[in-house]
């Protein structure tokens, strides 16, 4: 019997964390569901650090390269240069270490690529596990599951998820060995869930509706048959003036980085949050981070380090990696009261504060605005309240009457929020991986066992039960010769179900799916005679766009154009431009020539499958040649059309893209040799990733 562990680095173990890690000691997959802030990251850290004493291997993936950068850095500090590596495509340190820190879909192309590399590995940990309801990335997690060698075991990390239980069936039934599940719905620090209008103060959303209610019966005017109110505006300032004086440091989340920034620069002109010590203390850790970055240009920093002195700032995706590690660093150090921040502070990062506030409750989410759901509402409301400072912490969310819906606001209840859903496709790559590696009847059994294909059964189990009570419903009705309008709901009640039972099941549609790719990649000579052709083969080591990457491959494009050349092309495979972004004229390859590839690649997936997933654009080609070719990043940012922080990810996402090229091309040293000259030159500067 394992010794139930009480105390971990002079923490004294919450119930749920001793559990999790009593069955981490008997060598059971673990699934640990806990809200934001409770110390879920514990439970990892306890296993990585047994393990590397034990002297096994380890493996810790997280959804985003900031958090694998983070935990990098965080277990070589804990454990020694020499025991941590990291794996995220465009940055490889100490690859071989036992513990290695990767994205999750490193993992996932590692298990289909090169197995051994991680045959030995003790458990791998999924950090923010919830992630498979993610509708781009999600299938990556189901992927990484399915393919787990058998002896490997895994550590679950996610936010709180009513189906938690059925996720670790499904695992479960995948692996052959029992997963067992830590649910932990209690938070560290309770929340009080708030909403603020500025003629009514800080409220509850039902006593905010009635208040509307009463103020819309008084004031309402008819504009041809429309209704017409006019309200006072509710603006940010307002809030923070009310939660000043009880309720900093707060994370004030805008779904805009314009407004992130116009917002921090309005409170400085009004607030100065700081004492003269503190200034000082603000003042040195940005000498610090610049010093350890090398004093690389860093635009927005004059800026902003008048902002930071007053202990206002603000953090979004769109700022380079010094400037984002200095405001995360003064926040932490609680020299920061009002960080607005967009919602990917609240990934993974660790980074509590008394209060959350939000300016609104919908976001763009790339193609539409929409209301938030409980999850995403959850994940970022959960940062609120400081374990051992606070006794609670609250969450404010703004609203100004004259948008006022309170049917868009989230329930704010966290036994509401939604359950995970599948969100598994099957990619070219992974056809090609399959087909690589298993016959027809295996690869049939391996596409019924993913996440929708599970949930999908037990949703057809239940049609079916409830078919059969329909029906004898239905025969009930007519023998006691019920009146003619019950009989007719009921039968339109068994039709429904009927008409549901009828439909292909998840695991037919996958196999649907898998065989449509299939027959495109033997007509583009990937597969032949049931085995891969060259072309396949190298397209099954490529993750971003497989089929352009290796059309583009086999025709010479890299072999062809220069090393700056083939910078400015890699940065336009799969980019994606944000909305009304200008496109930068240039002559560093022939774009039509790559569109011919593209049309005629996007209407064979248009004419075999039905949707077209093959993605080029040029935007940033000129501003990659030109980088390529040695020029500095302050000229580069003169009159750029994407922040700072976007040309960075660019570059980086090119790095990653050259790397897999490099790696599929085999025993061509003089190619691969020219793609490492492409990588040093983009990997330099500003774009280096210091760790």
């Amino acid at each position: 019997m394992t010794t139930a562990i009480t105390h971990y680095r002079g923490y004294a173990l919450d119930e749920f964390q001793s559990q999790a890690i009593a069955y981490v000691e008997q060598n059971y997959s673990v699934l640990v569901s806990a809200p934001t802030g409770t110390g879920k990251t514990l439970v990892a850290d306890y296993l990585i650090e047994e393990m590397a004493r034990r002297g096994r291997r380890v493996v810790y993936t997280a959804p985003i390269k900031a958090l694998s950068n983070q935990k990098f850095k965080e277990f070589k500090r804990l454990l020694g240069d020499d025991q941590v590596g990291i794996l995220t495509g465009d940055v490889v340190v100490n690859s071989d270490a036992p513990v290695l820190i990767m994205t999750t879909e490193i993992f996932r192309n590692l298990l289909h690529q090169d197995p051994e590399r991680v045959e030995d590995v003790a458990y791998c940990i999924f950090d923010e596990i919830h992630y498979i309801d993610d509708p781009h990335r999600g299938s990556v997690w189901e992927e990484s599951l399915i393919f787990m060698p058998p002896g490997m075991r895994f550590l679950g990390l996610s936010a709180t998820i009513p189906n938690v239980d059925e996720l670790a069936e499904w695992v479960t039934q995948v692996h052959g060995h029992p997963v067992q599940v830590v649910y932990h719905p209690e938070r560290a620090v309770p929340l009080s869930h708030y909403v603020y209008e500025v003629t009514a103060g800080i409220t509850t959303l039902r006593k905010l509706t009635q208040r509307y209610r009463r103020y819309a019966e008084r004031l309402r005017v008819r504009d041809n048959a429309r209704l017409k109110l006019e309200f006072p505006r509710t603006t940010h300032l307002d809030l923070v003036k009310e939660i000043r004086r009880h309720y900093l440091p707060c994370l004030f989340f805008t779904f805009s980085r314009r407004r992130c920034e116009v917002n921090a620069a309005e409170l400085g002109e009004q607030f100065d949050f700081l004492t003269g010590a503190e200034k000082k203390r603000v003042h040195d850790v940005i000498e610090h981070h610049l010093a350890r970055h090398g004093r690389t240009t860093v635009p927005r920093l004059s800026h902003l380090r008048s902002l930071l002195g007053r202990g206002i700032g603000y953090h979004h995706a769109g700022l380079l990696p010094v400037v984002k590690d200095i405001v995360e660093d003064l926040f932490e150090q609680r020299l920061i009261k009002v960080l607005y921040c967009t919602e990917t502070f609240a990934v993974g990062l660790n980074f509590p504060c008394r209060s959350v506030c939000f300016e609104s409750v919908t976001k763009w989410d790339g193609e539409t605005f929409r209301v938030l759901t409980n999850r995403e509402y959850f994940q970022m409301a959960g940062r609120a309240g400081r374990r051992g400072i606070d006794e609670r912490g609250y969450v404010f969310t703004m609203t100004d009457f004259n948008y006022f819906v309170p049917e868009e606001f989230p329930s704010m209840r966290e036994d509401e929020i939604e359950p995970l859903r599948s969100r598994f496709t099957v990619t070219y790559n992974t056809v090609l991986n399959l087909v690589r590696k298993y016959s027809d009847e295996e690869i049939r059994d391996i596409l019924s066992k993913n996440f929708a294909t599970f949930q999908g059964e037990r949703q057809r189990r239940r049609w079916s039960e409830a078919l059969e009570r329909a029906r004898q419903r239905l025969e009930a009705l007519e023998r006691q010769g019920a009146d003619g309008r019950e009989r007719r709901a009921a039968r339109r009640r068994v039709r429904a179900l009927e008409r549901d039972l009828a439909k292909p099941s998840p695991a037919e549609e996958y196999v649907w799916e898998f065989e449509a790719k299939r027959r495109l990649l033997e007509e583009l000579d990937y597969i032949r005679d049931g085995k891969l052709t060259a072309r396949g083969e190298f397209a099954a080591m490529i993750n971003i766009q497989e089929l352009l990457v290796t059309e583009l491959f086999f025709e010479g494009w890299f072999h062809e154009l220069d090393v700056d050349q083939i910078n400015a092309l890699a940065v336009s495979i799969d980019y994606e431009p944000r909305k009304s972004e200008g496109r930068y004229p240039h002559n560093a390859f022939d774009v039509k020539a790559v569109e011919r590839h593209v049309k005629r690649l996007a209407q064979l997936e248009l004419d075999r499958v039905g949707t077209a997933t093959v993605r080029f654009n040029d935007h940033a080609a000129q501003l990659a040649y030109r980088w390529s070719r040695g020029e500095e990043f302050a000229r580069l940012l003169r009159g750029a059309y994407q922040d700072e922080g976007d040309i960075v990810y660019m570059l980086r996402r090119g790095i990653d893209l050259l790397r897999q090229v490099r790696f599929a091309c085999g025993e061509d040293e003089l190619l691969k040799a020219k793609l490492l000259e492409c990588i040093k030159r983009v990997d330099r500067d500003e774009v280096a990733i210091v760790l």
